[in-house]
């Protein structure tokens, strides 16, 4: 692990601020804990991780200079010092990465595709997750993927059919890994492992949603993926925003609100509450979904709307610089297409 970065235990401290975690939560390392500590451990931080920092992509619309840097160090400034803040996959996991290594976590980083369902097929390399070894057992994280992505450690194990368990992911959702080769493979002795989610309806199937190897990916890796969302022509992130941050049963709902929801989830809220749902902007609507159901859809009808919008759901204030950067771009809202 030379050369490795490491976070101080003042920038851990921050990073708990920013998190939401409980005084007595607050290690600063998890070495001497027993494995079952340390998973429970991994599980609260991935909680509080998901809920408090969005997967998002504001930088490549919302900021003059575009530079979407992957570095350990400007991560830590922009997603810890920046209220509200997150990133897409390569941001949000190489920041949980660098945390999970300073605690003391036996973790590695690993590469990605991810499914296309209208193509019904995997692209390249555009994705990543982290792998954590506790106890002889190797689990993925993921705290970049967004709605559909794992919200709890989901362990490495297959029975002799490549089959994973079914755990839950936010009710009735399910969630479960397969370890088998893909299709587009020459090579079908080769078995990678793949993602699947439920959505719990009685008529739905098991999707893809994207498969990934256990071959650790250096920092140099996640550098070079991450041109693909920031800069390819035909990448997703450069034509439309969107954030999802989960959010817990003890949140208010929209009801309780006004009808307008919270601005942001406290301690409490956090380190009490369960995983129900999820608040998602896509382009211009904001949906929050609960335990399998819509409770809230807003159409926005303008960029003073959504960046509204940004503030009051996700704790996000743009400086006027930021705004105005995404004037006359194909994602301002009310711009032809």
């Amino acid at each position: 692990m030379a050369g490795r970065p490491r976070y101080t235990e003042a920038q851990l401290g921050e990073y708990f601020d920013r998190i939401s975690l409980p005084a007595h939560r607050r290690l600063l390392s998890i070495s001497s804990l027993p494995a079952a500590e340390k998973l429970s451990h991994l599980q609260i931080l991935l909680k509080h991780h998901l809920v408090k920092v969005p997967f998002e992509n504001l930088t490549q619309h919302y900021s003059w200079h575009r530079v979407v840097d992957v570095s350990p160090h400007h991560l830590f400034k922009k997603i810890v010092h920046q209220p509200g803040r997150g990133g897409y996959c390569m941001e949000a996991n190489s920041l949980f990465h660098t945390v999970l290594l300073s605690l003391g976590y036996d973790v590695y980083m690993a590469g990605a595709r991810v499914y296309d369902l209208t193509a019904g097929r995997y692209g390249g390399f555009s994705h990543c997750v982290n792998i954590a070894t506790i106890d002889g057992t190797r689990y993925m994280l993921d705290v970049g993927f967004g709605a559909n992505g794992p919200t709890a450690p989901v362990p490495l194990l297959v029975d002799d059919a490549g089959e994973g368990p079914e755990l839950p992911q936010v009710s009735p959702a399910r969630m479960r890994l397969r370890h088998e080769p893909i299709p587009q493979q020459v090579n079908q002795g080769c078995r990678v492992w793949i993602y699947q989610h439920h959505t719990g309806a009685e008529d739905a199937d098991w999707a893809p949603t994207y498969c990934f190897v256990d071959v650790e990916f250096i920092l140099e890796d996640i550098r070079g993926m991450n041109l693909s969302p920031w800069r390819s022509p035909t990448s997703f992130f450069t034509r439309r925003i969107i954030m999802t941050r989960f959010t817990t049963d003890r949140e208010q709902a929209p009801a309780e609100d006004g009808g307008a929801g919270p601005r942001s989830a406290d301690e409490e809220a956090v380190s009490e509450g369960a995983i129900d749902g999820a608040i998602v902007l896509f382009e211009d609507t904001l949906k929050w979904r609960r335990n399998g159901e819509t409770r809230l859809q807003i159409k926005l009808e303008s960029e003073e709307e959504r960046v509204e919008a940004l503030e009051r759901y996700f704790g996000i204030v743009l400086d006027e610089e930021d705004r105005d950067a995404i004037r006359g771009t194909v994602s301002e809202i009310g711009n032809v297409r």
